[in-house]
């Protein structure tokens, strides 16, 4: 799971990439073609050979990544909490308290650099994340515990998309970055999600993590 030097880390780089886009200019040198630094996401259409009537948001990418993994991670805290609160065994409880913690520092990290980019972002759990609720609560027992491991990995497995995706394709350079640094840890918690969820009840991988 995400180590508190990796959480550390993952602040640090959010922040530094802060500074730099506080500092950077909001309109590029002349004759540079190269995308704004992301002080904000422009307004108007900074993307070459694009005309008023076809305006191209450079920072697509980067607003999908923002509002996809805050709600991935708003999902599995919500799903963590229920999983502690109806987990058959220990070993579960144990899983979803870690993935409600981790994730947890994930969406502030995701919060604070949206809102340095002006990108709007829910506190209300996902609809998703209500949908998944509502399947769990009318089950119990180790079949509980199954459904549980199973939407954990799955949601696990799309934000290490989102990191993938932001980190060969984003255009944010201070995102990207945070992407690119982080996707190792996105990636092991996948790994650790996916083995708890195909041993059944996960107790190897909730043992190895006490």
């Amino acid at each position: 799971m995400c180590s508190r030097s990796h959480i550390l880390s993952c602040g640090m780089a959010l922040i530094l990439a802060g500074a730099v886009w506080a500092q950077a200019p909001t309109q590029p040198p002349p004759g540079q073609t190269q995308t704004p630094p992301p002080s904000g996401f422009p307004t108007g259409n900074p993307t070459p050979g694009a005309t008023s009537q076809d305006p191209v948001d450079p920072y697509m990418v980067d607003k999908e990544f923002l509002k996809n993994v805050a709600e991935s991670s708003a999902t599995e805290v919500h799903l963590g909490k229920l999983a502690q609160d109806k987990g058959s065994s220990d070993a579960v409880k144990e899983f979803g308290k870690q993935m409600a913690e981790t994730n947890k520092q994930t969406g502030e990290q995701m919060k604070k650099a949206a809102a340095a980019l002006n990108v709007p972002l829910s506190d209300d759990p996902p609809k998703k994340a209500k949908k998944a609720e509502d399947k769990l609560s009318k089950l119990s027992g180790a079949e509980f515990d199954r459904a549980y491991a199973k939407m954990a990995a799955d949601e696990q497995k799309q934000a290490v998309k989102q990191f993938e995706r932001e980190a060969k394709s984003g255009k944010s350079p201070g995102l990207k970055d945070f992407a690119s640094k982080n996707l190792p840890v996105e990636q092991e918690r996948q790994k650790q999600a996916d083995e708890f969820a195909s041993s059944g009840t996960g107790t190897g991988t909730a043992s190895r993590q006490k």
